[in-house]
């Protein structure tokens, strides 16, 4: 908002009024930004539809690859469906999710591009790295989850009491515990992107992170509890144990990227 002299049609004397400043070089105007912020939406929309379409078709064969943890545990292992509208649930989530998956990286450079005309130079310099490396901890994570917390998991649940119980378990109830596990650990794996962003932005130091390991540690439990679906040790201590390596990662990330103090300030 810019101040333009204007003439009192009272007194003639000269008065400031408040009126929109025209935008500078290369700046954009409000109806610009929200055109620009419609294409972006759109973009995002075409790819999220298109991977939704390709996982709705390709749904038996992902399905397939859900099912494969517990059938390595037991190869004997079936779903069953308690619901006519079972199948028909399981379709769509598997597409809705499996679509966002797939358009992941899409809408992280969208959502990127969109707030990059406000970034300076050497936030820019920072963008493409720091887009690779949300998506590669989210992707990273998802596997994780899959080969490694999935099957000790399954292990350890369908074993539990097999003598006395026969496992009947229904195909919703087991989408969702597979898709759970799998998303929300896939996220939590973008701790060390958090940290390193909050280290570049100077909330907070990394030997302030470190001072407080012990909190962190709480909160990293806290968070492997809420993740995991299961009240079992085990499928906890194998979202605690990575989530605590990635606690360090994080801190070295945000020692290399946090400004440097003044010497004032250091002493």
């Amino acid at each position: 908002m810019a101040t333009q002299p204007s003439t009192s049609p009272e007194t003639g004397e000269p008065q400031l009024s408040a009126v929109p400043a025209p935008p500078g070089p290369g700046e954009m105007t409000l109806l610009e930004h929200l055109k620009e912020l419609r294409n972006r939406l759109i973009v995002t929309a075409i790819f999220v539809v298109v991977g939704v379409a390709v996982c709705l078709y390709f749904w038996e064969t992902i399905l397939g690859w859900m099912l494969a943890p517990a059938r390595e545990q037991d190869p004997t292992f079936q779903v069953s469906s308690f619901s006519p509208i079972d199948r028909i649930g399981i379709w769509f989530k598997i597409g809705m999710y499996g679509g966002l998956a797939m358009a992941s990286p899409v809408i992280i450079y969208e959502t990127m591009a969109f707030v990059l005309p406000g970034l300076t130079p050497k936030e820019k310099r920072l963008l493409l790295p720091g887009m690779l490396g949300v998506v590669m901890c989210l992707l990273g994570g998802m596997a994780f989850a899959y080969w490694i917390i999935l099957p000790a998991s399954l292990g350890f649940l369908l074993d539990l009491g097999s003598d006395q119980i026969q496992n009947v378990i229904g195909i919703k109830a087991y989408v969702d515990f597979v898709v759970r596990i799998v998303f929300w650990v896939g996220v939590a794996f973008e701790l060390p992107i958090v940290l390193a962003l909050l280290g570049k932005l100077n909330v907070v130091r990394a030997g302030q992170m470190l001072h407080f390991w012990r909190y962190a540690l709480v909160l990293i439990f806290i968070i492997a509890a809420v993740v995991t679906p299961t009240p079992d040790a085990l499928t906890m201590s194998l979202v605690v144990a990575p989530l605590v390596a990635l606690y360090g990662i994080g801190m070295l990330l945000a020692k290399l990227l946090q400004p440097r103090q003044p010497a004032s300030a250091t002493e």
